[in-house]
């Protein structure tokens, strides 16, 4: 993980900076806010590795030459960007009985990562439409989930629900005057992304399966069996598709795919192209493990399968 750990003092910095930020918020907001943050800083042993919304700025350093400042602001804004969306998308998938205060929450989350922008970008920028587009696209990627499969049509799609987050990459190249790289930087990142959600997607399955949200790997099965997405599918027909038949594998063997297609694009984004490959690797390991144990289960471990698989 040297993607990593290369830049584990800025992201102490990042989110020491977010926090002392979060903390002037309003009563009782400074709280919430604190304890939403605590669940997405990498620093800590208990919360998501959302790694690439706040180190993209910082893989891309070798091709900018952007100070380290300058590439922290940049994070500390995905920070904000991240925290903001992240909690419209809590509310669209759940009927909490709290989200009128998330919804209040997100909106002071938006209005630090516009501060923040707003002190690097002047109003005359071309940031501001990259920043419009990539809303829009966040806004077409999550109300069209329920009515096309995209990881069946156009796969690239897929990450388009995570689209804000690549404000922070195409401002580092504004600011360096590379703008002639942001849409291939932007394809990059999107391979990155449509990695990271095809992992989250084998993760969350029976979740994403009981709140009927879109899952790459029940769009994977549901091909598999030339049927419309999750036609005709059951959580036991899931399990035996993953566990008897092996299609952890070849899901495994898509991802790598998509990190072979990112690390033949150019200019090389090392730190980008390290951390797609390892979620590509963790995804294939955990396939090898399944296909381990359809091996013992060949030789008679049916007690094995069961207890492992059929909870």
């Amino acid at each position: 993980m040297e993607w990593y750990f290369a830049y584990k003092q800025e992201l102490e910095d990042v989110f020491r900076q977010a926090e002392e930020r979060t903390a002037a918020f309003p009563a009782p907001f400074q709280h919430q806010g604190l304890d939403y943050l605590a669940r997405f800083n990498p620093l800590r042993e208990d919360s998501t590795r959302n790694y690439i919304c706040y180190l993209l700025p910082f893989w891309l350093q070798e091709i900018t030459g952007l100070s380290p400042e300058i590439c922290r602001k940049l994070s500390l804004g995905n920070v904000f960007v991240m925290a903001h969306y992240l909690i419209q998308d809590d509310v669209m998938d759940t009927a909490a009985d709290n989200c009128k205060s998330q919804l209040a929450l997100s909106q002071l989350f938006y209005t630090e990562c516009l501060s923040i922008y707003r002190d690097l970008f002047p109003a005359s920028s071309p940031f501001w439409s990259h920043a419009q587009t990539y809303v829009g696209e966040w806004a077409v990627g999550v109300t069209s989930e329920g009515t096309e499969d995209h990881f069946q049509g156009n796969r690239h799609r897929v990450a388009l629900k995570a689209s804000p987050l690549k404000m922070a990459g195409t401002g580092a190249l504004l600011l360096a005057g590379r703008g002639d790289l942001v849409q291939t930087i932007t394809a990059m990142t999107d391979t990155a992304l449509l990695v990271l959600q095809m992992s989250d997607d084998w993760a969350d399955w029976s979740e994403d399966w009981d709140e009927n949200s879109y899952n790459c790997l029940l769009s994977h099965i549901s091909a598999e069996q030339k049927k419309a997405y999750r036609d005709g599918l059951n959580p036991e027909m899931i399990q035996e598709a993953i566990y008897v038949r092996g299609m952890l594998t070849s899901y495994a063997g898509i991802a790598d795919q998509a990190v072979q297609q990112l690390e033949s694009m150019e200019p090389p984004i090392p730190g980008l192209r390290m951390f797609a490959r390892s979620i590509a690797e963790e995804l294939a390991e955990e396939a090898v493990e399944i296909e381990s144990g359809r091996s013992h289960l060949r030789r008679g471990g049916l007690d094995f399968w069961l207890s492992r698989n059929m909870k």
